[in-house]
């Protein structure tokens, strides 16, 4: 699972009355969430320190996720521009207690803003009668958040001047409609909450009339979709039938062939002869199925992205324009248009870094080792890759005060051979980075630029950058690989 979500109702107040709806109501969305592929905690009727206790662990285990959602349900309030929930168990006092008793809604989103490319949605159901509030200078209304992190969505069950109806079912009006559309499928989530503001403004003024308007705030970067249902890449053949075919395949080649490639490929090229389906959409329709089933799930743009990294390394290769696998002819098809969140971004004004580089060798009794004079900031991570034709060598590195070296590269102990030779430097992708390096090269290394770094969609910008080196009896003669292609 790629999805978490924290989920509280609170209905069994200790000095007010109960609220008929924020247990079902928390009940019923943790449930469909579960349907929908998040790992869901619910918490009912929580006192202030099952709030925190509760909010904490779901920023900690957010690293791991890429999409977190906050559900809650009961008595909230607005003071001095600020926004709580109220805890089950909360008296009725003066404001300075009632502020240090109540769980303040800025702290979640503070905790969550430490986080980069995460998507972040805050869903409120609270705007109830509230007997906290009255005659006291309190506001039942919550009011938007100053600045929250870029990536979240905030979803209000009612706009900052009404009440939100606590509904004649067992779920609050705005719950009720919510909990249907999250399952519509193939609905961006803004286009899903206006159909939930279009349907709880019509049930509202019918039933009660009076209007409740449900509103938002976002400042969501990328596309996200609560429910998802491919079409089939084929209208005659369903991705099961092709992810059960290819499956029963590679079983056969398993059992007959020690050729990881083949294993690997002629799975797809029987596939694609049996369905006469391009191999990009039959690599679409089989890796829905897989991704799914270990707990990942990708747009089928991203899908594809991954897919065709992986095709030369498989053994696919173009020869005069057309694609093969060994002698095998096969059609690839179109990759889907890149999703806006995998595009490449120009640098953030005044953060540019231009990244600037030079190799310089030395020989010591056959053994080769490497240094790059370079304004790769101190503490990045760098690999060193040296390839022949029948060598391949890698070390880790970290870059230094303007110079970074390799250590000794042989042949198991032994000289390099004369040959030709590629030496590669690069440095991994933003994810792994350290946090310093990441605040500098800025999300997904956005800020690097230069004939020595290269975008990858999936990964974004990575420093690379590659030498030819001919060793003949301890002397290199070394070619600048990106000057070369610059000069054609």
């Amino acid at each position: 699972m790629d999805r978490i979500a924290l989920v509280i109702g609170n209905s069994d107040y200790s000095n007010v009355g109960k609220l008929n709806n924020p247990n079902n109501d928390a009940n019923d969305i943790a449930s469909i969430l579960g349907k929908l592929n998040f790992d869901v905690t619910k918490v009912m009727d929580a006192s202030l320190i099952d709030i925190q206790r509760a909010v904490n662990d779901f920023l900690q285990a957010l690293d791991e996720y890429a999409v977190g959602l906050f559900f809650y349900a009961g008595h909230g309030m607005q003071i001095d521009g600020k926004n709580y929930i109220v805890p089950v168990d909360l008296k009725l006092s003066d404001k300075s207690k009632t502020i240090v008793s109540c769980y303040n809604l800025n702290a979640l989103l503070e905790g969550a803003s430490s986080y980069k490319g995460k998507t972040l949605i805050c869903i409120l159901d609270a705007c109830r009668d509230n007997p906290f509030a009255i005659g006291r200078g309190f506001s039942t209304r919550f009011v938007p958040f100053d600045n929250p992190p870029k990536g979240t969505i905030i979803a209000y069950s009612t706009s900052a001047d009404c009440s939100a109806f606590d509904g004649q079912c067992s779920n609050g009006l705005y719950t009720q409609v919510l909990k249907d559309a999250m399952l519509i499928p193939n609905l961006k989530i803004e286009e899903m909450f206006k159909s939930v503001r279009n349907k709880v403004s019509e049930i509202s003024i019918s039933q009660y009339g009076e209007e409740q308007i449900s509103w938002e705030y976002s400042s969501l970067v990328g596309d996200f979709y609560f429910s998802v249902t491919p079409q089939p890449v084929n209208e005659n053949v369903t991705d099961d039938e092709l992810y059960k075919f290819i499956c029963a395949r590679q079983e056969s080649y398993e059992n007959a062939s020690d050729n990881i490639y083949d294993i690997e490929c002629l799975p797809y090229i029987d596939a694609y002869n049996k369905y006469h389906i391009p191999i990009i959409k039959i690599l679409r329709a089989y890796s829905r199925i897989d991704y799914s089933k270990k707990g990942f799930h990708f747009s089928d743009a991203t899908i594809d992205q991954l897919n065709s990294n992986y095709l030369s390394s498989w053994g696919f290769a173009q020869k005069h324009g057309r694609w093969y696998y060994k002698n095998h002819y096969v059609e690839m098809g179109d990759l889907l248009p890149l999703p806006k969140e995998l595009e490449p971004k120009q640098p953030i004004n005044g953060q540019e870094l231009k990244i600037e580089a030079s190799l310089t060798w030395e020989m010591n009794s056959g053994k080769i080792r490497f240094q790059v004079s370079s304004n790769i900031p101190e503490g990045t991570p760098l690999i060193f890759t040296l390839h022949g034709k029948e060598y391949t060598a890698q070390c880790k590195s970290v870059a230094g005060d303007s110079v970074s070296a390799s250590e000794w590269f042989s042949d198991g102990g032994n000289p390099i051979k004369n040959g030709f030779y590629t030496i590669g430097v690069s440095c991994p992708i933003y994810s792994v980075l350290p946090e310093k390096i990441k605040k500098i090269f800025g999300e997904r290394n956005r800020n690097i630029y230069g004939r020595y770094v290269e975008f990858e969609p999936v990964g974004g910008n990575t420093i690379h950058f590659s030498y030819g080196l001919m060793i003949k009896e301890n002397t290199v003669h070394v070619i600048d690989m990106q000057q070369r292609i610059s000069e054609l």
